[in-house]
Parts: C-alpha cells; sequence; structure tokens
C-alpha cells in the first residue's frame, strides 16, 4: 500500500476581510497493488482538523479593514486612563512611523508560520503547559520554540536571521541549570477567575520584563548575553565584534477573536519606543511601602462578582480547601532578591504615548512597556450584538482572555563592530550595559 499526501495541514486559502481558517485538511490517498494505474479504485480518506481557537470564528476580523483604532483603559500607576488604542492598518503604520520596526511586529494572522506556531501551541497546551503549572524552561517544548525561532528570524532578519548575521537564543536565561525549574521561558496565562486555576493572570500593570519580580540567578546577565564586549574592549568575547542583544517575546491569543480582529477582552498593549529608542519614557520608582493601605477587595464586593460570574468563584473555593499553606516568607522564594530593595518602576501618563495591540505580536519586552488594558463597554457591545451569530459571540466575549508568551534572546554584531552589519544599531538595553548603566541590583 502506497500513502501519498495530497493536501496539507494550513491549504486552505484566506478569505480577503477575515482572520480566520475555516479549517485545516489533510486528505490522504491508498491504492492497492503497488499504487500500480491499473491498480484496484483509489479511496479517499479525509481527516478534517479543527483550527486553533484564536482562528476558529468566522466572523473573526470581518470589520478589520474598518477599525484602526478603539478605546480602552490603560492601566497607568495610581489608577488606568482612557485612551487610543491602535489596531490593525494604523497600529502597522504608527509601527513605521515612530521607527519602532526593530521593537514591534504584528503578525499576519494568516502567517503559515503563525499557524503552525498556533498549531503546535494548542497540541501541547495540556501535555506541555497545563502539566508543568503554565510556565517553564523552553527545553520542555522545543518544537514551539523552534517555531517560534522561524516567526523571529522573518520578523527581524537583521538581529535574528542567521544569514544576515543574526542569532536567535531560546529562553531568557534569567536562570542557570541548576535552577531550571524557576524558569519562565513559556508561560500560559488565564483569567484570574478562570476554572482552571492559575497565578498567571492577563497583567493589569504597565512594565518591562526585566522590572518583573520573576526569579533571576545572581550575575544572569553576564550569563545571558555573553560577548556584550569583545576581547579587544576588555571583554570574554572572541576577536570579533561584540554583540547586541534584545529580549523578544512571542505574544499569541488562544481565545477566539471579535470581527475588529482583537481579543475580546485584556487585550496586551504595547507603548511604542521614544524617539526610536533612543529616550526612555517618563517612570517613577514605587517601593512596596508606598503601597501600605491599598484598599483589598470587600467581602461585598466578592460577592457581588461572584453573583455576575459565578465560575469565578473556582479559585476561591480551592483555595480555601487547600491543604497546602504558603508563608508570605515562601511567597517570595522564587522571585528575584532585589525586586524589594530596587522597588518597581512605574510609567507616568503621558499625552505623547502611542499605544497599539494585536492578537499576536512579537515585542521586544526589555525596552516596550506593556499590559493588559480593558476595552471600552459601548464598543464592545456593539460588536457583540452586531454579530451574525449573537449568542456566540456573547459567549465567547464572558471568556476572557487566555494566551500564551514564547519568550527569547536575539544577538547580532552591530555597525561598527567587526562583522557587523550595515544600518543595525545597538539595541538600547545593550547601550546601556555596555555604558555601565545596568549594575546587577537594578535589573
Amino acid at each position: 500500500m502506497s500513502v501519498l499526501p495530497v493536501a496539507a495541514v494550513g491549504a486552505n486559502r484566506h478569505r480577503p476581510g477575515r482572520l480566520c481558517h475555516p479549517g485545516f485538511r489533510r486528505s490522504v490517498v491508498s491504492a492497492a497493488g503497488g499504487g500500480s494505474p491499473s491498480a484496484a479504485p483509489r479511496t479517499v480518506a479525509t481527516v478534517t482538523r479543527r483550527a486553533p481557537p484564536a482562528l476558529a470564528n468566522p466572523e473573526s476580523g470581518s470589520r478589520a479593514k474598518e477599525i484602526g483604532m478603539r478605546r480602552g483603559a490603560v492601566p497607568y500607576k495610581d489608577e488606568p486612563e482612557e485612551c487610543d488604542i491602535l489596531v490593525n492598518d494604523r497600529a502597522a503604520e504608527a509601527i513605521k512611523a515612530a521607527g519602532a520596526d526593530r521593537f514591534v511586529n504584528l503578525i499576519d494572522p494568516t502567517n503559515p508560520k503563525l499557524v503552525k506556531l498556533l498549531t503546535i501551541m494548542e497540541d501541547g497546551w495540556d501535555r506541555v503547559g497545563v502539566r508543568h503549572k503554565n510556565a517553564g524552561h523552553h527545553s520542555l517544548w522545543p518544537e514551539a520554540f523552534r517555531a517560534g525561532r522561524a516567526l523571529l528570524e522573518e520578523a527581524f532578519p537583521d538581529q535574528c536571521d542567521p544569514a544576515r548575521g543574526g542569532e536567535v537564543l531560546e529562553g531568557v536565561a534569567f536562570v542557570g541549570d541548576e535552577h531550571r525549574d524557576r524558569a519562565i521561558d513559556f508561560m500560559q496565562r488565564r483569567p484570574k477567575a478562570d476554572f482552571t486555576m492559575s497565578k498567571y493572570n492577563p497583567l493589569p500593570r504597565l512594565h518591562r520584563d526585566p522590572d518583573a519580580i520573576d526569579y533571576k540567578s545572581p550575575g544572569w546577565m553576564e550569563t545571558s548575553m555573553p560577548g556584550s564586549k569583545s576581547s579587544s574592549e576588555g571583554g570574554a568575547g572572541d576577536e570579533d565584534g561584540a554583540y547586541s542583544y534584545r529580549y523578544y517575546n512571542i505574544w499569541l491569543a488562544r481565545t477566539p477573536l471579535d470581527a475588529s480582529g482583537q481579543v475580546w477582552e485584556n487585550p496586551l498593549c504595547l507603548l511604542l519606543p521614544r524617539d526610536g529608542g533612543a529616550q526612555e519614557w517618563d517612570f517613577e520608582i514605587r517601593k512596596p511601602e508606598d503601597n501600605d493601605g491599598a484598599e483589598e477587595e470587600s467581602i461585598g464586593d466578592m460577592v457581588s462578582r461572584v453573583a455576575k460570574n459565578p465560575i469565578s468563584a473556582a479559585p476561591i473555593i480551592m483555595k480555601a480547601f487547600s491543604f497546602k499553606k504558603i508563608s508570605k516568607e515562601d511567597q517570595f522564594a522564587f522571585t528575584d532578591p532585589n525586586y524589594m530593595a530596587r522597588g518597581s518602576p512605574e510609567l507616568t501618563p503621558d499625552g505623547k504615548h502611542v499605544w497599539v495591540t494585536a492578537p499576536f505580536a512579537i515585542f521586544d519586552s526589555f525596552d516596550v512597556w506593556h499590559g493588559a488594558a480593558k476595552w471600552d463597554g459601548d464598543m464592545k457591545g456593539e460588536l457583540c450584538n452586531g454579530a451574525k451569530d449573537v449568542m456566540r459571540a456573547r459567549q465567547e466575549a464572558a471568556k476572557g482572555r487566555v494566551s500564551m508568551e514564547l519568550r527569547f534572546r536575539a544577538r547580532c554584531r552591530p555597525e561598527g563592530q567587526k562583522g557587523g552589519s550595515p544600518g543595525v544599531p545597538w539595541s538600547p538595553l545593550s547601550a546601556a550595559y555596555r555604558g555601565g548603566g545596568v549594575p546587577p541590583t537594578t535589573v
């Protein structure tokens, strides 16, 4: 018997104006008699594979061409502020106008490399992600990181493509091999009120990844960015020029998208860099003591929330019946020891900020402020009620946002270095690190 593949996953053509893939089909042809033309009649078996959830709704993105901006509450330090959040074509235009092409890339939902990664993500969501408590070291999911690398090489060729002198390194190397159990190279985020409990929720706080509380091994920057200085500069690098590093996150929505082509709630908002990355946006440092006196959710508020969404009571009940009680000291055993001392940088609101979002994006997580916003309710309601299948739209809108992050490092030799690429500048991170502006206790 001979088996001949006729069509592969992702063979369906994308319909103009829509983000979804109506389905994935694979047909197999089998024939008796060694495949001879005169053999017995051939039989065709068709196996249909469901599209990844984010691409499953046929109405997803049906209004993407007409919607370029939405209003949303961006989570600034003291209280959220209503801002314009650019989407679709307007977001792409803003990235180009801001000179942010090296910082942010919005992935085309029809990109075959993206579809491959989403399929891998779906296949391994429970087998790899949930099994390892929704986060872990890149070595646990090699096929996902290989697929992610292909997207990076395409999105940022100067920084990532070996043919152009770039290189992608999997994971962020915050920890050494002895602490792999503390690594967060991939992360699955679920809504706080999701029935499946997870400590990784859409984060309603603007941040950059080095400022996070995640555990980092002492001296992690030296080990994660080797060759940052060449041998001629007194570094441990080789005789070729020094490397410039960037830390890239691939962010992927897992839940269905609305007609504007965005997640129904908690969009990941990205702040475009100031002056093409030449300057930082203003921020303040908040220490733990600054949060003393902050109001916690009252019992009345909790009851009201559960009445509106009964499933949100699941984490409360599970926590109440848990036999594992964790002390405050134990809660911080797997966190950055310098976090409390250095405080948390908090972005200062500025009318010049330009925010963009997309359901699939790659961004420089060390130099791009990001966090989960909240959509304006009027537009969200309009998208629900204007759907052809209103019931489906309301059900999808109520689920909240589930997403996935894959974290990488990328390096290349910039212009001016031996073996450097013409026109490629130092990343802001590497420029600061090489200049001594990033001592270990500040990250």
